[in-house]
C-alpha cells in the first residue's frame, strides 16, 4: 500500500509538470463550459424544462472524464511502452500491479478534480445548481471514470505503435463525444443512429448524471444505466487481458 501511494504521488507530480496535459485535462473542459454558457445564456432548447447550460454541464463533465480516462490512459501507456520504460521498470522492485494501480488512481483523482472544477465554474459563472443525491452522483461518476479508463486500457492492447495511437484514440474519443448526447440530446439524431448511440457509455453516464442532479433520481431509476457501464467495463477488461502488452 505504501508503494502504491508513493507511486501515485510521483505520477501526480509528473502530471503537474506537463503543461500540455494540464491544459487538455483541466483548462480545455472549462473553456467549453464558458463558451457554451456565453452562447446560450439562460435560454432553453425546445421541449426542455432546464436551461441549455444546465443540460450541457453534465455532458462536459463526461467529456472531461473521457479526456483523462481514454486519451491520457491510452496515449500515455503506449508512449511509455514504446520508450521501453516498462522494460526497465521490470528490473526494479516496483511490480506491474502497483504501476497500473497508481496510474488508475492518479487518473481517477484528476477526474474528480476536473468534475469539482467544472461544477464550481458552472455555479459561479452561470448559476447552475446540481441537486439530488450527492453520494449517488459520485458513485455514478466513479463508475463512469472506471469505464473510460477500462476503454483506454483496452485500446492500448489493440494499438501496436505510437504512430497508430492518435487516429485510433481520437476516433474512439470523438465518436463517444458526438454520439454521447454531450452537446445535444440524442433525440435529435436519426432514429437508427439514436438507438445505436443509446448503448454508449458516454450516453449512459451523461443521462444518469442529469437524472440524479436534476430529477432527483435514485439508484433504482438509473440501475440499468449503471449496468450498461458495468458491461462495458467487463468487456474492456476481457479485451485488455487478452491483448495487453508490456513491450
Amino acid at each position: 500500500m505504501n508503494m502504491l501511494i508513493k507511486q501515485t504521488r510521483m505520477q501526480m507530480r509528473l502530471f503537474l509538470r506537463r503543461k500540455d496535459e494540464l491544459f487538455w485535462t483541466m483548462a480545455f473542459p472549462v473553456l467549453f463550459i464558458l463558451l457554451f454558457g456565453a452562447i446560450y445564456g439562460n435560454s432553453k432548447w425546445n421541449g426542455m424544462t432546464i436551461r441549455s447550460i444546465d443540460y450541457l454541464l453534465p455532458g462536459i463533465i463526461v467529456m472531461g472524464a473521457m479526456v483523462t480516462g481514454i486519451m491520457r490512459t491510452a496515449t500515455g501507456f503506449v508512449q511509455e511502452r514504446e520508450q521501453g520504460i516498462y522494460r526497465r521498470l521490470a528490473l526494479t522492485p516496483l511490480n506491474r500491479t502497483t504501476l497500473i494501480g497508481s496510474q488508475l488512481l492518479q487518473h481517477y483523482l484528476v477526474i474528480i478534480a476536473q468534475t469539482l472544477l467544472l461544477i464550481a465554474v458552472g455555479g459561479l459563472a452561470f448559476k447552475t445548481h446540481l441537486t439530488g443525491n450527492t453520494t449517488l452522483f459520485w458513485l455514478t461518476m466513479s463508475m463512469g471514470a472506471l469505464c473510460f479508463m477500462s476503454i483506454g486500457f483496452a485500446l492500448t492492447g489493440m494499438i501496436k505503435t505510437l504512430r497508430s495511437a492518435t487516429p485510433i484514440i481520437q476516433i474512439t474519443y470523438f465518436g463517444l463525444m458526438f454520439l454521447g448526447g454531450i452537446f445535444f440530446p440524442n433525440s435529435l439524431l436519426p432514429k437508427w443512429l439514436g438507438n445505436a448511440a443509446s448503448i454508449l457509455p458516454s450516453t449512459q453516464l451523461g443521462d444518469a448524471l442529469r437524472a440524479v442532479v436534476y430529477n432527483g433520481a435514485g439508484i433504482g431509476d438509473i440501475w440499468q444505466k449503471l449496468a450498461i457501464m458495468g458491461a462495458w467495463i467487463a468487456a474492456c477488461l476481457v479485451i485488455s487481458i487478452r491483448f495487453f502488452r508490456w513491450e
